[in-house]
């Protein structure tokens, strides 16, 4: 193919025009003020006309450089000098700026009014300015701002490969929209499993910097985010939100960052930049999964780049998320391609009209540098700077070849210095390779100035620098020798955490990953225990057991110490609790993860976090129906409380043994263990903060306890210590608890028999479930409560389909430990209905859920169930013998409440004898307490038929 392009591209149209009191004229070389010249040398005039040219636009310092020094070796210190110069000329206050001003880290912009033809002669210039062969996806930017503004949210990925020129689109696009519409985040190559939502948090920072009212509202509506940006909060402030946020899900910080970009969009659109999504966190994946599937006008365009091949060859979460978003019409993707040959021809006529007339140079430039335009515009450069157009110049045969090239040409001081810096990441701070390299701070920035000057291997970056582009820092790190590589990382994880020890601002996920891959595991074990906990605070969740599955998995590397056990359990604690969270309070992955540090605790009985593992996995066996191993492990925890005196590991005994009790329908016992659990929480509970225990160990006794002494008769006792549970939950001021709180509650009222009240606390474990996104299985739980409620008051049909739905969303959550009541529930709704088959088949699934993990708690109401049933399909012997099963299965528990409604419903029946009679008035006769309950009312009523009949 024979391509020509002309040597003498169009010249640009000069500019002419006015502002305030400035007359600028490019042609004549001019710039007037009140009819007077104003004196101003070639370059400020130079770059007053590139900004100029592009009114209210970000003009990138690349971009000013290029323009203006034309990729000469010229570093950004020259270019601030000469915006000084320009403001002096004009008279502009940086600080206020009327004419110019800085966009911090990336440029500059024209701010000024135009007055005149001008102003809409310069709209029409800028706009002619397109660029080489990207010309379709800037329009395609465009119309997605376009249907933005008019409220239809725009989820848009920039895809290529390196260097394809992602970031120059990007750029160019934001400098159109203008900075006050855009929140600019950058993924960074990440350490482990990566800082959860990193560029969200980053765009978040610089929106409130620059805009006050976004503080004020991400204040209000956002406070699982406010928690992560510290700067916008004082300590007593953060430690009050952590309280109030503690057992929130990251399902809130979805919601919370839906509803801020709703509630700021309502009045203007808002461009949400996310780079190098490549790199990206998966909660970020998942934030914008939820936005792009959220219902409602919002006016966004969520605008992100990721490099193809790195996404379709891995695993990342991107992959799925970005074919169900493309399925359903939900996201657009804006593919770049490298340059043709004609668009190769096009960017050297712009550049060096000289070399584009040879046809041989520009085929071989594509050929070598296949059309990259980050490298084609590299190698013009290189022929530029050299001073000569040599059509015979040599192109190297490979992109690699080429980045070789240029660094063969480095000096070696430079050239180690660049692999020391790669080790670090894309990003460096100068204190960091200066240690490394062992050189001084002040001798190194220079070097690092010069290589910026020269606008390939360097730029700025905040604090610090960063490669120019991601190409050459890999090529650079890939030559360096292993046994160096591994050095050098251990080099660097040394500068960083020294540079930890003066500021926190280095994360402890990127020292893990430097010590990991030095080759020093247990330094890596303890950061990475540290970063996991950072990511379970944040409502990371998947991040957690990311970063602890990676970092178990260099325990075989260590030798077996104290040290590593102390590591293994911690790390094992941290995973479990995050299983919960991320999979289900009855996921095998939980209760893995919290055996496995259970296990350890023998080797190190005072680990800081033995309650929450101990209680985490007393939880998770107990919801999962496994009351053998929950015995064992209360067992165990007992015979170590009673070896070192330790008042945490004697609280989770005895938690976990009243809960197997409780299951068992031993009320009595389970009554005794639990009041043990009370006054061992009241030891420790102002030395041990909350956060050790998955849940709270005093919220869920009070609870327990309340539901023992209900079985037992005491009824007003029973609602008092429910009481306690909420001022508990109150007093922790954490979402958490109340849920734990309201959850007894209810199962105390459903057992008094209470509709409306169920009802009631049925609705507000849902409106706290979804204002703080708890763990969803407590949604599912409450739809049995609401649908059990339903059918008592009247609506019998619709209550069964609730309880099923509730059934159907805890399935997935392992609660086989509490299935039994649910489908009791559904039984009798379905008995109210008189569907008595139906309802046959619930109440057999009840008993085999019963059965098979051997609960009897809920026994006495199964075999009321079963009477009932019996009745209703004409089997009377069968309805008594069930009956009188309930009768005697109450008194083997104990459970005077239990044995009072059985006998009520004995003495309901036609072939009541005397002595079931006298059996009811015994036990009415010992009641003391809820006499003004519905089961004592009927049990009365029933005797005084009886004693009138």
């Amino acid at each position: 193919m024979t391509t020509r392009v002309t040597a003498d591209p169009k010249a640009e149209q000069s500019l002419r025009l006015r502002f305030d009191a400035f007359e600028l004229d490019e042609a004549d070389a001019r710039l007037m003020r009140a009819g007077q010249p104003v004196p101003l040398a070639p370059k400020p005039f130079a770059v007053l006309c590139a900004l100029a040219r592009t009114p209210r636009a970000l003009v990138t310092k690349n971009a000013l450089l290029d323009g203006v020094w034309g990729h000469r070796f010229v570093s950004e210190s020259v270019l601030k000098s000469t915006i000084s110069e320009l403001r002096a000329a004009l008279d502009d206050d940086p600080k206020k700026p009327r004419y110019i001003e800085t966009v911090s880290r990336r440029g500059y912009r024209f701010i000024a009014a135009l007055g005149g033809p001008a102003a809409s002669a310069v709209a029409a210039l800028a706009a002619t300015s397109a660029m080489i062969g990207r010309a379709d996806a800037l329009e395609r930017l465009r119309a997605a701002w376009r249907l933005a503004a008019e409220g239809r949210r725009q989820i848009v990925w920039v895809a290529g490969e390196a260097g394809v020129g992602k970031t120059t689109l990007i750029e160019r696009f934001m400098a159109e929209v203008g900075e006050a519409h855009c929140a600019h985040g950058q993924c960074v190559e990440q350490y482990g499993a990566g800082e959860p939502y990193l560029p969200v948090l980053e765009a978040i920072a610089d929106w409130c910097r620059r805009d006050a009212a976004v503080a004020e509202l991400v204040r209000a509506v956002a406070p699982t985010w406010l928690l992560q940006l510290p700067w916008l909060t004082t300590p007593v402030e953060r430690e009050s939100l952590r309280r109030e946020l503690t057992g929130a899900g990251q399902a809130r910080m979805l919601r919370e960052m839906a509803e801020l970009l709703e509630r700021h969009t309502e009045n203007r659109p808002l461009l949400l930049v996310t780079e190098d999504l490549h790199w990206s966190d998966q909660a970020t994946i998942q934030l914008m999964d939820y936005v792009a599937r959220r219902r409602g006008a919002t006016r966004l365009v969520w605008l992100a780049s990721f490099r193809l091949t790195d996404i379709i060859a891995s695993d990342h979460p991107l992959r799925a998320v970005r074919h169900e978003l493309r399925l359903h019409g939900l996201a657009d993707e804006i593919v770049l391609d490298a340059f043709s040959e004609q668009e190769v021809a096009q960017y050297v006529a712009a550049r060096a009209p000289a070399l584009a007339a040879d046809e041989k140079f520009v085929r071989a430039l594509h050929g070598r540098t296949e059309g990259l335009p980050l490298l084609v515009a590299d190698v013009v450069d290189e022929v530029m700077a050299r001073g000569s157009l040599s059509r015979s110049m040599a192109v190297p045969k490979s992109l690699t070849g080429i980045i070789e090239r240029y660094i063969r040409q480095l000096a070696p001081e430079e050239r180690a210095l660049l692999e020391a810096a790669s080790v670090c990441g894309a990003e460096f701070r100068l204190a960091t390779v200066a240690c490394v390299l062992e050189r001084d701070v002040a001798s190194l920035a220079e070097s690092c100035a010069e290589l910026a000057r020269r606008q390939r291997w360097l730029s700025d970056a905040d604090g610090g620098y960063a490669f120019r582009h991601t190409l050459y820092r890999e090529v650079l790190y890939q030559r360096i020798a292993p046994l160096m590589r591994v050095q050098l990382h251990r080099k660097v994880a040394g500068a960083l955490e020294r540079e930890r020890a003066k500021a926190p601002k280095v994360s402890a996920a990127e020292l893990a990953f430097h010590f990991e891959q030095g080759r020093e595991p247990e330094p890596a074990l303890r950061y990475y225990a540290e970063a996991a906990e950072s990511a379970l605070l944040h409502f990371s969740p998947a991040e957690t057991m990311s970063l602890t599955e990676r970092a178990l998995s260099l325990l075989p590397s260590l030798e077996a110490t104290s040290a590593r056990t102390t590591l293994e359990i911690t790390l094992a604690a941290l995973q479990g609790a995050a299983a919960v969270q991320a999979v289900g309070i009855g996921s095998r992955e939980a209760k893995r993860a919290y055996q496995r540090a259970q296990s350890l605790l023998d080797q190190a009985p005072q680990h800081p976090l033995r309650g929450l593992f101990l209680h985490g996995l007393g939880v998770v066996l107990w919801v999962r129906g496994e009351l053998g191993e929950a015995n064992v492990l209360a067992e165990r925890s007992e015979a170590l409380s009673d070896q070192t005196g330790d008042a945490t590991t004697r609280l989770c005994a005895c938690l976990v043994h009243g809960i197997v009790q409780h299951v068992r329908g031993r009320p009595r016992t389970a009554r005794a263990w639990l009041e043990k659990a009370i006054a061992a929480a009241e030891g420790i509970d102002k030395t041990t903060a909350p956060a050790v225990f998955a849940a709270d160990p005093t919220v869920i006794a009070l609870g327990l306890l309340a539901l023992q002494l209900m079985h037992l008769g005491f009824v007003a006792q029973a609602r008092a210590r429910v009481r306690d549970a909420h001022a508990r939950a109150r007093a922790l001021r954490a979402p958490g608890p109340q849920a734990a709180a309201l959850w007894f509650d209810t199962l105390v009222e459903v057992r008094i028999g209470n509709a409306k009240r169920v009802a009631d606390l049925a609705s507000q474990v849902l409106a706290l479930t979804e204002e703080y996104a708890l763990m969803p299985h407590v949604r599912a739980v409450q739809l049995w409560w609401r649908g059990w409620a339903q059918a008592r008051l009247g609506d019998a049909r619709g209550g069964y389909a609730r309880i099923r739905e509730g059934h159907e969303q805890a399935v997935p959550f392992g609660l086989r430990g509490l299935i039994s009541e649910a489908h009791a529930y559904g039984a009798e709704a379905l008995a109210r209905c008189g569907d008595w088959p139906a309802a046959r088949r619930e109440l057999d699934e009840a008993m085999c859920c019963a059965e098979a993990i051997g609960e009897r708690q809920y026994l006495t109401q199964l075999l009321l169930l079963d009477g009932q049933i019996a009745d209703g399909v004409g089997e009377p012997q069968r309805a008594r013998d069930s009956i009188r099963r309930a009768v005697a299965e109450a008194r083997a528990q104990e459970a005077l409440w239990l044995e009072l409604v059985a006998l009520s419903a004995l003495c309901e029946r036609t072939d009541a004898t005397a002595k079931d009679f006298a059996e009811l008035r015994r036990v009415v006769d010992q009641l003391n307490e809820g006499l003004d309950t519905p089961p004592v009312a009927k049990a009365r009523a029933l005797l005084a038929a009886r004693r009138n009949g």
